[in-house]
């Protein structure tokens, strides 16, 4: 934490999150390629990584930052849920660009919805 704290004041705490999510992204690419789906999805989805947000947003903005940004992650899953389900049942039946695009929009309308119906939900 104390390392944290000591790059925030500089532009090199950027750079250090830049390749923590690009640690992420190839490892989630490399073992999907080598058929290890499911290990692949669990270090996508591992908490460390939302942990890590965490730890980054509270050193950056504190505690207060870190209660809403919880909030939203619990508001945007159903969304995120049906993005998921859209390009479960898509891919194979009408590829993947047609259904990642359809659950990506799905995504965006579904969470533009929320934030009109949900007070203080704004995005």
């Amino acid at each position: 934490m104390q390392l944290i704290s000591n790059l925030m004041g500089t532009d090199l705490r950027l750079v250090i999150y830049f390749l923590l999510g690009g640690a992420v992204t190839v490892l989630t690419a490399y073992f999907a390629s080598h058929g290890k789906g499911m290990l692949s999805a669990f270090i996508t989805v591992l908490p460390l990584q939302t942990a890590f947000y965490f730890l980054l947003i509270h050193a950056e903005s504190g505690g207060q930052t870190v209660e809403e940004y919880a909030k939203s992650l619990l508001i945007f899953t159903p969304p995120w849920l049906c993005y998921v389900c859209i390009v479960l049942l898509g891919v194979s039946r009408v590829g993947i660009s047609k259904s990642l695009a359809f659950g990506v929009f799905l995504f965006v309308i579904l969470s533009v919805l929320i934030q009109k119906v949900l007070p203080g939900a704004k995005l």
